[in-house]
């Protein structure tokens, strides 16, 4: 029987809660296509809300504090992953596979063995003066023409490990700041806020939480705005991701085309969320609430069950365990996930008790290191700037809306998470009690609430 083709799609900045298998309203024919033909999973967890430090955890297949990949470079200089243990490229490489990459890297040098094209840009007229384009839809539509000039003469002969990395809806990061001081005049349409947009106890959250606006650009860029603010921000996040959408439309009809479809088992993740408003918060920076962490995740193809949803927790970091059973290679001791492949045959739940997810820095101008335990009903977070603690009931509170640490009722629920972070820390060796924050007295100054804040926040170059 011949190998399997693989196509990993990623996309940047993606929580799953969007999507409408996960309950979202978006109107996305591709990407609900792969979920109705393919198996998806209930919850899968991200490693690190970041770009680079989650793609590097992804391809190398090893937690964040391993790979030493914690931020996104600046002032936080960041060594390309150790070449001591094998990536997936090199995995898939060496078990007579063609392994070729399109798009955004931002690896720290985990996709060795993959041939990777180079990243470009192609730019367009601006459709909507409403929703402005940058660099970011410009490297997609780079991107994708470089996949489909591939795929559209590759001769399959090799059997083939693909990834498409497209950016979108990455572009809301640009649009903030091109919305910084705009009022919204139309409210024509505009999307409603979420359940969590009020925050309801800032005061009992850790000082990293309260004073992301000092720390984080995008968010002192929006300390100004007003709910039809926010609520345009989620439109314009919609429109961003319909882009992505359309062109994963466009490589799916291409491999269709060519005949392929049929023998490729196709991937769909983002390496980590957004914030969407929760709590009066945009993009990404060192919280790992639900929105930040949680990413879809759908498996669909050849021996794949068509629109079964796995229940348990799952993780990106399961993805190359999990590829390289479905192709038969090896998989390495070195890989921190878990293959999901009996998962998917007999569409059965996870038994996993927990997942974890962690946060160092963005650029190194703070350093705000955390660490999340996530077991089924249950959330806990540490945070070691003030040495604060969270806890979070998902099944009476999935928003987050409440911090109950301190309910004297939930005692015993968070002794058990605290046990659950040593194991954790111990097993895998995770030297963060040993990790030192940075934060100016400067960047926590003003009165508690993000819309107090003033002026820029923490030099972003």
């Amino acid at each position: 029987m011949n190998k399997p083709n693989f196509l990993l799609l990623q996309v940047d900045q993606l929580h799953s809660r969007v999507l409408n298998s996960y309950g979202g309203k978006v109107n996305l024919p591709n990407i609900d296509e792969l979920f109705c033909k393919g198996t998806s999973f209930e919850s899968c967890t991200c490693p690190f809300p970041l770009c680079q430090p989650s793609r590097a955890s992804l391809w190398s297949d090893r937690y964040p504090h391993k790979t030493n990949v914690l931020s996104n470079g600046k002032k936080w200089e960041c060594k390309n992953v150790s070449t001591e243990y094998p990536t997936l490229g090199e995995v898939f490489t060496q078990g007579g596979y063609k392994a070729i990459h399109f798009g955004k890297r931002h690896d720290a040098g985990a996709l060795r063995g993959f041939t990777c094209l180079e990243e470009g840009q192609i730019k367009i007229e601006n459709e909507s003066e409403e929703f402005p384009l940058n660099f970011d839809t410009f490297s997609d539509i780079f991107t994708t023409e470089k996949a489909l000039e591939f795929f559209s003469s590759y001769d399959y002969s090799q059997p083939l490990i693909s990834v498409v990395d497209l950016v979108n809806p990455h572009n809301i990061c640009g649009y903030v700041g091109e919305y910084q001081n705009k009022k919204i005049e139309n409210t024509k349409d505009l999307p409603p806020l979420p359940p969590n947009f009020e925050f309801k106890d800032i005061e009992n959250r850790s000082k990293s939480i309260q004073y992301i606006c000092c720390a984080h650009n995008r968010q002192a860029q929006v300390s100004g705005w007003e709910e039809n603010n926010f609520r345009h921000y989620l439109k314009a996040y919609n429109y961003y991701l319909r882009k992505a959408d359309e062109m994963i439309g466009q490589i799916i009809n291409t491999l269709k085309e060519r005949g392929i479809y049929d023998n490729t088992i196709i991937l769909f993740f983002s390496d980590h969320g957004d914030a969407l408003c929760a709590r009066g918060t945009v993009t990404k920076h060192t919280a790992l609430y639900q929105e930040l962490v949680e990413v879809p995740l759908v498996i669909a193809g050849p021996g794949i069950p068509k629109g079964k949803v796995i229940k348990g927790l799952a993780q990106t970091l399961d993805i190359p365990p999990t590829l390289c059973q479905l192709a038969k290679l090896e998989i390495p001791k070195s890989f921190d996930g878990t293959s999901l492949v009996e998962n998917l045959k007999n569409s059965s739940a996870i038994e996993r008790e927990y997942v974890t997810s962690q946060w160092h820095t963005e650029w190194g101008f703070t350093v705000e290191p955390s660490r999340m335990i996530r077991t089924k009903n249950w959330k806990y977070i540490h945070y070691l700037e003030d040495k604060k603690e969270e806890l979070y009931d998902l099944i009476n509170d999935p928003y987050e809306t409440l911090n109950v640490a301190d309910k004297v009722e939930n005692q015993k629920t968070l002794n058990y998470h605290r046990t659950l972070f040593k194991e954790y820390l111990e097993n895998q060796q995770d030297p963060y009690f040993s990790l030192t924050p940075i934060a100016e007295s400067r960047w926590r100054s003003h009165k508690i609430g993000y819309t107090n804040h003033k002026g820029i926040a923490a030099p972003q170059a």
